[in-house]
């Protein structure tokens, strides 16, 4: 429970900018400001490495990743691409109880009481869509350009204004799975993500 502690608060000071892309994240400082041994801040930021939070480097340690607005611009395309395509697979197979675990993640984000909750419960929202088109490969495409958002998809919930927007975006994607229309389930999910990717780069192009 105490790792967990230590990795939610690291993704949260990196996604609010209190560590900057390029810093050099010290284990001494991070054992004094958690109370911890260098094992549990090491083992930490091995499991921020594997979500692209930071890269390890040898002999100079754990790095806070930099993400370019090219990275951005690509990754939110292909995502909405691929996911768009896997949930227009996916829409004539959906059941009412899977329609129901949609809205219930949906719910969830509504209620949300910080950044950081909303993009956990946005991430399942995601993970269980695209999970349901059967599609093996598909899925595993999904699941790498996921780990690689992982980050900016944290960063961008501290924008103001775009929690609101994205469960409104949310909604008519479920809308349009309950009408049982895969075109305009896809064109859904592709608009959130493109207009996801425009308010992430506005909002980062003004802290700047």
């Amino acid at each position: 429970m105490i790792q967990q502690g230590i990795i939610k608060d690291l993704k949260n000071a990196i996604a609010r900018g209190t560590f900057n892309p390029g810093q050099r994240m010290i284990e001494v400082q991070l054992c004094k400001r958690y109370g911890v041994g260098r094992s549990r801040v090491r083992e930490a930021l091995r499991h921020l490495e594997q979500e692209g939070f930071v890269k390890i480097i040898p002999h100079t340690g754990a790095v806070v990743t930099e993400l370019s607005q090219k990275d951005i611009e690509q990754i939110y395309d292909l995502m909405g691409t691929l996911e768009g395509l896997a949930m227009k697979v996916a829409t004539p197979m959906i059941n009412n109880r899977e329609k129901k675990t949609i809205e219930k993640f949906i719910q969830k984000m509504e209620v949300a009481k910080n950044p950081f909750e909303f993009f956990q419960w946005n991430f399942k929202f995601h993970k269980f869509m695209h999970s349901l088109s059967g599609n093996d490969r598909l899925i595993k495409f999904i699941e790498n350009l996921q780990t690689q958002a992982h980050r900016m998809s944290l960063r961008s919930f501290y924008n103001p204004g775009q929690i609101r927007a994205s469960i409104h975006e949310h909604r008519d994607i479920l809308n349009a799975i309950k009408e049982i229309n895969p075109l305009k389930v896809e064109k859904a999910i592709r608009g959130h993500y493109l207009l996801s990717k425009n308010r992430l780069v506005k909002y980062l192009n003004k802290s700047l």
